[in-house]
């Protein structure tokens, strides 16, 4: 896949692949580079919407396809993995827990947790007038939101087990 500014061959333009423009390449170099969230890359880019341009841009096939090539080039480069890295932050974790540095340790398992995307810092901002909405309709909107966290929650709670009242068995 060519950086920015790079011509596609003409067998590359006739299996349908586009060119990544300048702002993408900007885009791409802040998120991965940048130490930047999505957000922050996209507005650092030059994005007017950076929050709605950031999902659109990672979704993007062309995109994603070059910041792939960013990671291959990375770990090539610099030997860096997903696996290397969070087994050196759990060895981080567990010296630290062992010495009595708990701030240190919760913070390699916080790192460690959102390298392998179990922990994401994520807020969504929903903007709704309520001013303007009924009662029935305020409730109606606030169950629709509680199904949506819901729907991203797991479960974790044990089964519930049957308590027998040893007394009445004895009987």
């Amino acid at each position: 896949m060519p950086q920015a500014g790079e011509d596609l061959t003409k067998e590359q333009r006739e299996a349908g692949l586009k060119k990544l423009t300048p702002q993408q390449q900007t885009f791409l170099d802040n998120y991965f580079n940048g130490d930047m969230t999505q957000t922050g890359a996209a507005r650092a880019a030059g994005y007017k919407n950076a929050s709605v341009s950031a999902v659109r841009l990672l979704r993007n096939p062309v995109v994603q396809e070059r910041l792939e090539e960013m990671r291959l080039e990375a770990r090539t480069k610099y030997g860096v993995t997903i696996d290397k890295s969070v087994r050196d932050l759990k060895k981080m974790r567990d010296e630290a827990w062992e010495l009595g540095k708990y701030g240190e340790a919760i913070r390699a398992e916080e790192l460690r947790l959102k390298a392998t995307g179990l922990l994401v810092n994520k807020s969504h901002v929903m903007h709704e007038d309520v001013t303007q909405m009924g009662r029935e309709q305020v409730l109606e909107k606030l169950a629709e939101f509680q199904r949506m966290a819901e729907r991203r929650m797991k479960n974790v709670t044990p089964a519930a087990k049957e308590v027998v009242d040893i007394a009445e068995d004895s009987e």
